[in-house]
This record gives structure tokens, C-alpha cells and sequence, in this order.
């Protein structure tokens, strides 16, 4: 599953482009988007960001790894060049900013022409990019008494009760539910702790909860679909949600615990759908709505709701 905060765009050469070496290569005389895949990419997107309390101007204009500039529309765009064995002009904007990857063959001129021909497009995708970044930024968890995480779809304030003047002092993570839905996390650690102290207590106990929840889910609904998983590993990719293989390995981000139940059971059930299809062929999508109807507004909040940086 790849990162759904990641726009392509493929251009296809005309057909007599000059090469760096003077020659001539055929190629066809059109620019054709890439055929839209049966699914949308399901992954999390939490780029690194400055620690500072300021919100920062969206940059993905300038890639950190950049070694070309561009200006389009008026505007100065310095761009990461790569050089492969594919067949056509490549663009990927993420939250880096943007990517171009072309032939070896193809000259300065030929791609220059390229981004000229979808600078709208590559500008309204940066723009995007550059607000998500933002939203991401402001969005930042504070790892400190009283600051609040996303569990289960719910907002979990974290509460540091530990401390030797505590009337009762927390030994153990737990967490506590209030009459009116309210949950807080209690953490062995005194008020003052580190936020790398608070961070490393609240991962510890979030990785045990995925591991619980995410097996529960996976026991219940592997039955539904005919299929048996053989293990579970938790990951941390900042670009899959997760994923299958043809053994019955899964591997599931242990941050889907930040969101809806339902969200995690769709993202379990479309993996267990790929030990029947390793693909996403319309019988693969079949398979997923008989277990779960619906999916597609789940896949939604995937695509919509972004997690802020775990840092």
C-alpha cells in the first residue's frame, strides 16, 4: 500500500526526442495520465518536521535531496532528478516535494518540456502537499501531562501519576475511562519527566494494544473470508498501512490504534482478502465488501484524516 499523500504522473515522449548523445528515439505522440488503479493507496504520512512551536511555510518546492530547478509559472520549483530504465517522464510529488524520474537517454530540453506541459498539475499537487505539512505541524503531539493522543478514533489525555508526591502513584500503564467517555493513560513517571521519557512509555503501551487488538481482529474475521494467517508483525513504515504475503505473514502498522475500530477492521480484512487475491482485481474488492460493506468510507477516512509526526 503506498503513500497516499504521493501523486504520479507519467509523460509520454513524443515521438522523435533528441537524446544527450544527438540521436533520435521513437516514442509515442502523447501525454496520457496513468490508468487509475482499483485501489487507492492506504498509508500513513508523517513526514519529519521542524521542532519548533511555529508553523512552518509549506516547502515542498524545494526537495531536500534537489539537484535541478525549474520555474513554472512564475514560480521557482528545485526538484530531485532520477535517472532510470523506464520508458517515459515520471512525476511523484510527496511530501518531500517533487520527483522526476526519466530515462537515461532523455536530454535536459525533452524533460523540461515535460514539467512545462503539467505545471498546473504539479503546482496544485505541491500546494497540497504543503498544506498537509501544516496540518501535520499543528496537529504535533505534545508529550507532556495533560496533552492529548489519538486512540481508537478518541482523543487519550496522558496523565503522569507516578511521581513519589502522587497520593496514589501510578506503578503500571493504565488507562481509565470517566462516566462521561473521557480516557486518560496513566504513566508511571513523574510530571516532570522527558518528553522522550513520555514518548517511549506511551509506544511501549501502544505496541502491546496493537498486538491484542490487531490479533482479535485478525481471528475474527480470517474465518469470514475462508483464510488462514500464519503470523503478525507490527511495523512502524511511514508508508504502508500494511501488508500480506503469500505464506500468511501479516504486517499492520501498530499506529491504525489511533484510529476507528472500523478502520482497523477494514485495513485487516483487506489484508487478509489478499491470501485469497494477491492484487486488486475487482474479485479482490469482491472479496473485501462480502466481509465488509462499506469499505470504501473507510478507506476515505485513511486518505483524509493524516496522524501528526510520532516525535
Amino acid at each position: 500500500m503506498a503513500d497516499p499523500a504521493q501523486r504520479s504522473w507519467d509523460w509520454l515522449l513524443p515521438p522523435a526526442v533528441q537524446t544527450q548523445d544527438g540521436g533520435l528515439k521513437p516514442r509515442r505522440d502523447r501525454a496520457t495520465p496513468p490508468a487509475q488503479p482499483s485501489s487507492a493507496p492506504l498509508t500513513p504520512s508523517s513526514p519529519s518536521l521542524p521542532s519548533s512551536s511555529a508553523i512552518p511555510e509549506p516547502s515542498p518546492r524545494v526537495h531536500p535531496e534537489a539537484n535541478q530547478q525549474a520555474v513554472l509559472q512564475g514560480q521557482v520549483l528545485q526538484y530531485r532528478l532520477q535517472r532510470s530504465r523506464r520508458r517515459t517522464i515520471g512525476f511523484t510529488i510527496g511530501a518531500q516535494g517533487l520527483v522526476v524520474s526519466a530515462p537515461a537517454w532523455v536530454n535536459m530540453a525533452a524533460i523540461a518540456q515535460a514539467l512545462e506541459a503539467k505545471s498546473g498539475w504539479i503546482l496544485r499537487k505541491l500546494h497540497e502537499a504543503g498544506q498537509r505539512q501544516q496540518a501535520q505541524h499543528a496537529a504535533r503531539i505534545r508529550w507532556e501531562h495533560g496533552a492529548e493522543i489519538g486512540y481508537l478514533g478518541r482523543p487519550l489525555q496522558l496523565r503522569l501519576t507516578g511521581g513519589e508526591t502522587q497520593p496514589l502513584r501510578t506503578r503500571q500503564v493504565h488507562r481509565e475511562q470517566a462516566a462521561d467517555g473521557s480516557q486518560s493513560l496513566h504513566l508511571p513517571l513523574a510530571p516532570g519527566a522527558s518528553a522522550a521519557e513520555v514518548r517511549a512509555c506511551v509506544q511501549a503501551w501502544m505496541l502491546r494494544e496493537a498486538r491484542s487488538w490487531f490479533t482479535a481482529s485478525l481471528q475474527r474475521h480470517a474465518p469470514l473470508l475462508g483464510v488462514q494467517w500464519t503470523s503478525l508483525r507490527l511495523t512502524s513504515a511511514s508508508t504502508r498501512w500494511g501488508s500480506a504475503n503469500t505464506a500468511g505473514a501479516i504486517r499492520l502498522n501498530w499506529r491504525l490504534m489511533q484510529h476507528a475500530p472500523e478502520v482497523i477492521d477494514y485495513v485487516v480484512v483487506h489484508e487478509l482478502s489478499h491470501l485469497r487475491y494477491m492484487d486488486h482485481s475487482p474479485r479482490f474488492w469482491a472479496t473485501v465488501a462480502r466481509v465488509m460493506p462499506g469499505w470504501e468510507a473507510q478507506r476515505q477516512v485513511l486518505r483524509d484524516r493524516l496522524l501528526p509526526p510520532w516525535e
